[in-house]
């Protein structure tokens, strides 16, 4: 059947168009850039080119399709009103769900939205579950979305709820400050407490989302889809470093002097605060841990991310060094 992906071009949707396309799928997409979108339709995507709010072009994407994955949306940045996060997050999703619940020959609706919606978890893995707290507006957006999603499968439509954690790999232009960064051996950890992460390579992310399209238990149901194990911030650095052929430096960065770093960062005009050393929403990222138990994905789907940390670290920084996004050496 035909399967249509929403933010095609982007970085998890590239990579779940290329898998579909080699798994033999006949796919479609929604794309803002028919040039960004040419690698995709020459290697046989049908891609229809428009806004996820704009009501024409998703009819047209959504006609005669059997599987929908609505990874379209925008991660936070510097200087991105709210209203936009809102438009394209909450308007679109509801604009999709709309035009999907018109297709009668659709079986499964897979909503990527992330774990961030429940927002700090501290140490203990939070389940599917747990209550929604996000703590921006990338994450109010998204968990307003899901309320959108779920309303619509307790009226039987054939949804299902995916919440990626930290994606990353070859592709991924999100974590490469914070690759430079270790690579100029310029990271520190903030404070005296260990942060928690867990990051899942975009490989293991594709599968996963695949299960969530295929396996008929998945309807109606969230996941949580990350690595096997949450890593320790400074543990995530170190494999960076050593995939770059360099260490972290010792030492911590005291939480006053980081906060007031952040300050003065967050007082740059939005030109200027993207390569700011610290923001607010940077050093939250940085100082507090967001971890979350996976075994439901396990349990149900019979996924497992396979990509351990070292491998995942060494295939990014080989990518980005390919690219130019980092120097040959460190």
């Amino acid at each position: 059947m035909t399967v249509l992906v929403t933010g095609a071009t982007g970085f998890l949707g590239t990579s779940l168009v290329r898998h579909l396309l080699s798994d033999g799928a006949p796919v479609g997409g929604l794309a803002l850039s028919a040039a960004r979108a040419r690698p995709l339709t020459n290697g046989g995507a049908e891609l229809v080119v428009g806004d996820i709010t704009d009501r024409d072009a998703v009819a047209a994407a959504v006609a005669d399709v059997g599987v929908v994955y609505h990874l379209a949306g925008r991660l936070l940045e510097p200087g991105v009103p709210a209203a936009e996060y809102r438009r394209t997050h909450v308007e679109g999703t509801k604009l999709l769900l709309a035009c999907c619940r018109s297709e009668r020959g659709l079986e499964r609706f897979v909503h990527c939205s992330t774990t961030g919606v429940l927002g700090v978890t501290g140490d203990r893995p939070a389940d599917e579950t747990a209550p929604l707290r996000p703590t921006n507006v990338y994450e109010a957006t998204k968990a307003e979305a899901e309320l959108a999603v779920r309303d619509a499968w307790r009226e039987g439509f054939p949804a299902v709820i995916a919440r990626p954690g930290l994606v990353y790999g070859p592709g991924d232009l999100h974590l490469l400050g914070f690759f430079r960064s270790v690579l100029r051996r310029q990271f520190r950890p903030i404070g005296r407490r260990p942060v928690w992460l867990h990051p899942i390579y975009i490989d293991d992310m594709v599968e996963g989302l695949v299960r969530c399209g295929l396996d008929g238990a998945a309807t109606g149901e969230c996941f949580h889809l990350a690595g096997r194990d949450p890593v320790r911030l400074a543990e995530l650095a170190e494999e960076i470093a050593r995939a770059g052929g360099t260490r972290v430096p010792a030492g911590r960065i005291p939480l006053p002097a980081a906060q007031a770093a952040a300050a003065l960062g967050d007082r740059l005009p939005a030109n200027l605060k993207r390569s700011a050393p610290l923001t607010r929403s940077r050093l939250e990222f940085l100082t507090h841990s967001r971890v979350y138990d996976v075994s439901k994905a396990q349990r149900v789907l019979g996924f497992a991310a396979a990509t351990d940390l070292p491998t995942g670290a060494e295939r990014s920084m080989a990518w980005y060094r390919e690219k130019g996004h980092l120097p040959a050496t460190a």
